[in-house]
């Protein structure tokens, strides 16, 4: 019975997530420095940046206003800046889900982080609350199917496999829950190990963290495509953004500048 229940569960899932990418599935073009590469190059490097208390608490309060996470907030904005570099209004953006879905596996030991993909559609013409108000909508759908496998999905899709680019999603937002930087127990102290990772799965990824009264970024990207500069002012630009929706005035998407 449970078999049966389950199999109907990833059933409806499988439905909901081929309706949610049926037609053309967009491709994400944005302006690069160097020509893709023929085939995936992973090596990468990252930008670390923070958004001040004044801003953060400003995105902060605004997700408190509006009923969303920081997560969904922060991808609204996301969403808006590649809209902005690629001129397109139908933007595809990976995350993870920790794949722990049930009370009773939050104890156990193992990796079960999976991909998810979420698709938005920033048209000019929608004000930024309406949009942030859908963004919200279909990441509670995204998450709320988010028992079916993303490779699953990839297969069903039929995605035209091309060795220079990951499939379905070019660019991923991760938001983590930062844990202690030390733990003690008894006379035992732990500490992160410090490393420098020079690698990049994707052509983009930016992670956040709440960092007191802050939010801390990193901004890791292929250095095959993108020179350190170019991805210090896709940050600015970042912030640019965040600091208008924060203002007190509605605006549009298309009202929305990237340079200050």
């Amino acid at each position: 019975q449970e078999e049966l229940y389950r199999s109907g569960v990833l059933n409806d899932q499988e439905t909901y997530w081929l309706k949610e990418f049926r037609g053309e599935i967009p491709v994400l073009e944005l302006p690069c420095d160097f020509p893709r590469p023929p085939v995936q190059d992973f090596a990468g490097d990252a930008l670390f940046f923070t958004l001040d208390s004044r801003l953060s608490g400003g995105l902060k309060k605004l997700a408190v206003e509006r009923d969303v996470t920081l997560f969904m907030l922060l991808l609204a904005l996301y969403t808006i800046l590649l809209s902005k570099y690629s001129d397109r209004e139908d933007i595809i953006v990976g995350s993870v889900a920790a794949g722990r879905p049930h009370a009773d596996m939050e104890n156990i030991i193992g990796m079960f982080v999976d991909t998810r993909v979420m698709r938005n559609f920033p048209a000019r013409g929608k004000n930024f609350l309406e949009f942030l108000a859908e963004v919200k909508e279909r990441t509670l759908q995204a998450f709320a199917n988010q028992d079916y496998q993303f490779e699953e999905l990839v297969e069903k899709l039929e995605i035209r496999r091309d060795v220079s680019r990951s499939p379905l999603f070019d660019t991923m937002l991760v938001l983590q829950n930062v844990e202690p930087a030390e733990i003690k127990t008894g006379k035992l102290r732990f500490k992160p190990f410090e490393y420098e990772n020079k690698t990049a799965k994707f052509d983009l990824i930016i992670t956040a963290a709440e960092s007191g009264e802050e939010i801390a970024f990193s901004l890791r990207y292929r250095t095959a495509l993108f020179k350190r500069g170019t991805i210090e002012r896709m940050a600015g630009h970042f912030e640019n953004i965040a600091g208008q929706v924060t203002e007190p005035v509605e605006r549009r998407l298309e009202d929305i500048d990237i340079i200050s």
